[in-house]
């Protein structure tokens, strides 16, 4: 059993942009940090909103192990079906009654890893409480993973910290996703949990969010339905790496990512 797991989480990657970012960027960033495992938010990945089949493709193909996602998850029609049929995408677990899993479980250097995809409910719709969703998953599901990885899907800050220190030390890592904002507060906190609040996002930063700055201010002096588009100006890369250590769980160092 390998003594350290290098992990790399990558933030919401949003439309042509992102995914350009990943493909030019994720090979030499894994060699860089010798990184073991890799995941990214997958749910902005189709011009903003949804993924496809052939995204999920482009996502595997240049070295994301699995992709999470969000409340923009069932943006087309088809993801009830690609949620059944790929396990390594993820919706959030605490969706209730929903196609696919919230969770996935891979092996890495001979070590059980647990994935689990949740999503906040302060400031967006209703659905089954992440306190509880992530406290059944580890009793039951994820009971025999040496290491559990949580992408927390919310727009409320105070949510996602709650969620981190109620289960510091029952899981190794857990960061946030949503905001497309990246937080500068990456930390261990005292019980060993890696953890930020959010990851931020890949794609074109000269924007409101990875979309057009002309179009969301239209929208927002006019209240006229405007469709959005990624931004591709002044593109970037952005998340996390993590150490873990196999034999503790704990999170031994985290870094943010901004290429």
């Amino acid at each position: 059993m390998s003594d350290t797991i290098n992990v790399l989480m990558l933030g919401d990657v949003i439309g042509t942009p992102g995914m350009e970012q990943l493909i030019m960027k994720l090979s030499d960033l894994k060699k860089k940090e010798k990184i073991d495992f890799t995941i990214a938010n997958g749910e902005n990945s189709d011009d903003g909103f949804g993924i496809t089949e052939q995204l999920i493709h482009n996502f595997t193909t240049y070295g994301v192990d699995v992709i999470t996602s969000g409340n923009h998850i069932w943006a087309n029609k088809d993801a009830p079906d690609l949620l059944s049929h790929y396990d390594m995408l993820l919706r959030p677990a605490n969706y209730p009654d929903s196609a696919g899993k919230g969770y996935c479980i891979r092996e890495v250097k001979g070590v059980s890893i647990g994935v689990v995809n949740l999503i906040g409910r302060f400031g967006m719709t209703p659905v089954d409480c992440p306190f509880q969703t992530l406290g059944r998953l580890l009793r039951n599901e994820l009971k025999n993973c040496r290491i559990v990885i949580v992408d927390f899907h919310a727009e409320s800050n105070a949510e996602k910290q709650a969620l981190g220190f109620d289960f510091d030390g029952k899981i190794s890592l857990l960061v946030g996703t949503h905001t497309h904002v990246q937080t500068a507060d990456e930390q261990i906190l005292p019980k060993g949990t890696g953890y930020i609040t959010d990851l931020g996002m890949c794609g074109g930063f000269d924007s409101v969010i990875g979309m057009k700055k002309e179009i969301i201010i239209q929208k927002a002096t006019t209240q006229m339905s405007i469709p959005f588009e990624p931004s591709s100006e002044n593109c970037h890369l952005q998340g996390i790496t993590a150490e873990i250590d196999t034999e503790t769980k704990v999170c031994k160092a985290i870094k943010r990512i901004y290429l």
